[in-house]
């Protein structure tokens, strides 16, 4: 009597193209219920991905506005501007006008 090893031997040899073809057809099968299980991951990076591209946009211009400003301060002007509008404070030999007109 052939024992069932022999018998699986012998059928796997006889039917070797349709064992492949079957297996090939699951495998592709898993394949495509695997990549299509993936498609809202992938969405949602694609929208992460968005949003991180508009933060580092917005940085960019934050970064230009900060390296116009640094140029800026150390310029005489701007230090005498800063220290005018913000200290109240004026250059020596500057002539000050007060509107008297408007007070009480």
């Amino acid at each position: 009597m052939i024992r069932l090893k022999d018998k699986i031997i012998v059928y796997a040899f006889e039917h070797k193209k349709t064992i492949l073809v079957w297996a090939v057809a699951i495998i592709s099968g898993f394949m495509i219920f695997k990549g299509f299980m993936q498609i809202p991951q992938i969405r949602a990076n694609k929208a992460e991905i968005a949003k991180l591209e508009e933060k580092i946009e917005y940085e960019k211009v934050r970064q230009k506005e900060t390296d116009e400003l640094m140029t800026q301060v150390d310029s005489d002007e701007y230090i005498e501007k800063v220290a005018s509008e913000k200290l109240g404070l004026i250059k020596s030999n500057t002539k000050v006008f007060v509107d008297v007109s408007q007070e009480k």
